[in-house]
């Protein structure tokens, strides 16, 4: 049933049938009751399923790939969700680098007679008779639409300066001006001229590893983050590419990237009252300070960190929006993930699905149903509508 929701447009006939089927199946009450007990929080879920802390320690940093906080509503379906995913599909990674993930996108799109265009500025979506026809660039290029324009961009891009007042009800353009975004990302990358030595050996063939309290220390960094605070025990995601594929590193040598998902985008002051914080802007001597932080609450688990460091790169959540305007203050899933943009009311309750005001001219990308992943959900819906 959470596939099917997720898989599908929400104002679909085949949600409708697959709501039904599962009426028929469970019973009026039973669906009714499904859904208020999807809205249970991780905690919940996790306080009354698991007994042990370290399980629950295992499983609630999750939810903060899904862009929830563990005390949010229906953290505790993504969190199941999410952990189901990965115990079905593993977590793999692509070989030599996720550079090669584009070029293998870049040479499909040429063999089908495509091609894709990097580097320019698109400035404005060409309408005509309320028709979506092409794009124009800050260059001055104009590409032209035979079928659909399709935008991957967020509420505030598409509604806020690719289109014309003329082309948008106010009521549209109201309401993406107030689309809301959440909590700010800060990515590290580590070259490192051995394998990291995990205090505990198993974690060095790990993929993906979480450093975290447990689960109060997960709900405490959140509620930092959304205070404007720095956390003082941030959970630090450590991503290990070279356990699985060496060949992203030099012989011998390994990359560590770290991602840091508890960050205000305007910082108020620190939680542990060590960094001066200045103006809030996240500046270089702000970035590297916190960088240093997370280097050295890494360094009681990973034993070798400091000795063996080549090289480190922190982007800070103001850099990250410099690289990506869609990661609007630093948030990676181009907007809040609650339950209030989720579902049929992501982006907005007034569009339908990935249709837009303007005919022929689609929506799709992270700020959209169903939300950010790595599936391509979105826009793999928009291509079944239009083939």
């Amino acid at each position: 049933l959470v596939f099917g929701l997720l898989g599908n447009e929400p104002w679909s006939w085949k949600t409708v049938r697959s709501l039904i089927r599962e009426s028929r199946r469970r019973g009026l009450g039973d669906t009714v009751a499904f859904f208020g007990e999807a809205l249970a929080t991780c905690r919940t879920w996790l306080e009354h399923d698991l007994r042990g802390d370290l399980a629950r320690a295992l499983i609630a940093p999750w939810v903060l790939h899904a862009g929830l906080g563990p005390d949010d509503a229906y953290s505790g379906m993504m969190a199941k969700l999410i952990i189901g995913t990965v115990g079905l599909a593993g977590m793999p990674v692509v070989k030599g680098g996720s550079t090669n993930l584009v070029n293998a996108f870049r040479q499909l799109v040429a063999d089908n007679g495509g091609r894709m265009v990097v580097g320019a500025d698109v400035a404005s979506v060409l309408v005509e008779s309320g028709k979506a026809v092409g794009v124009a660039t800050a260059a001055g290029d104009t590409y032209h639409a035979t079928r659909a324009v399709i935008a991957n961009v967020t509420p505030t891009q598409l509604y806020g300066r690719l289109l014309g007042d003329d082309t948008v009800p106010r009521e549209i353009a109201d309401k993406a001006e107030s689309y809301r975004y959440g909590r700010s990302d800060m990515q590290i990358h580590f070259a490192l001229s051995q394998p990291p030595a995990w205090v505990s050996n198993e974690l060095t063939q790990v993929a993906l590893v979480h450093v975290t309290p447990g689960l109060n220390g997960v709900s405490r960094a959140v509620n930092e983050a959304e205070r404007g605070l720095l956390p003082d025990k941030p959970t630090i995601v450590v991503g290990q590419p070279t356990s699985i594929d060496p060949t992203r590193a030099p012989e011998g040598g390994a990359i560590l990237w770290i991602q840091l998902q508890e960050l205000p985008a305007r910082v108020r002051g620190d939680a542990r009252g060590d960094i001066d914080t200045g103006d809030g802007k996240w500046s270089e001597k702000l970035r590297e300070s916190y960088a240093d932080r997370v280097q050295d609450i890494l360094g009681h688990y990973i034993t070798n960190l400091d000795q063996n460091i080549v090289g480190r790169r922190a982007f800070s959540p103001a850099d990250l929006e410099t690289l990506n305007m869609n990661l609007v203050g630093g948030d990676p899933y181009s907007g809040a993930c609650t339950i209030d943009q989720f579902l049929a009311w992501r982006p907005m309750p007034e569009t339908k699905n990935h249709e837009t005001p303007v005919k022929d001219l689609f929506h799709i990308g992270a700020s959209t149903h169903p939300g950010p992943g790595l599936g391509g959900v979105s826009g793999f819906m928009v291509a079944s509508q239009l083939l």
